[in-house]
């Protein structure tokens, strides 16, 4: 945990946050539209689980009517959709999940708003998760101000951050299983072919 820009090292108040589902991304790997499978909905139901407000960041496509459909905002890649998200709702944390993060429990997402921290992420031997990941409006501020193109970036920031990490993420089970990102086919096959690939 870092020390904050005011001094504290310790949660802060937050509202509630709204639950951001990541699905506009161009699947170049892939060589489809992820975005057009069942994992929108499925990242939708895990947030909701948590959140009493979701809402898709997909460039205004509407994939998930019912929910609100966020354009695009500034930078590229799983920044713009985040931004374009943290422009909806001012001043809101966003509890934030990519679609193609298919096994992330509703748990480990409730885990993630505890706190009040300005960015609470999953942090394993591979690294932090900062698409599984709560942002407070700081946390959102500095990747807007500073036009950091990449989300991990913001562990470098002067920021309250809180990692979730050795034996309180294991507890959800293997990070390598629970982090299974879907960029490939051979992905997908893995995924599909899994009983654990469907659980809710």
């Amino acid at each position: 945990m870092n020390t904050g820009r005011d001094g504290s090292t310790g949660p802060r108040p937050a509202a509630p946050p709204i639950g951001v589902v990541l699905a506009g991304g161009t699947s170049r790997r892939m060589g489809w539209d992820k975005a057009l499978s069942s994992l929108p909905a499925l990242a939708a139901e895990r947030l909701a689980a948590v959140c009493a407000e979701v809402a898709v960041a997909d460039g205004g496509r509407g994939l998930l009517p019912g929910l609100p459909s966020l354009p695009d905002g500034s930078g590229r890649g799983p920044v713009a959709g985040i931004l374009g998200a943290a422009a909806a709702y001012p001043g809101r944390p966003l509890l934030v999940l990519a679609c193609d993060l298919p096994r992330v429990p509703a748990a480990l997402l409730a885990e993630l708003v505890q706190g009040g921290y300005d960015w609470v992420v999953p942090r394993w031997s591979r690294g932090v998760e900062p698409l599984c990941a709560l942002y407070g409006p700081a946390a959102l501020a500095v990747l807007k101000e500073k036009g950091l193109l990449a989300p991990h970036r913001l562990a470098a920031e002067d920021l309250a951050i809180h990692y979730l990490e050795g034996d309180g993420l294991a507890r959800f089970g293997p990070p390598e299983e629970v982090f299974l990102n879907l960029n490939t086919p051979a992905d997908w096959d893995r995924y599909t072919s899994s009983a654990s690939g469907t659980s809710p």
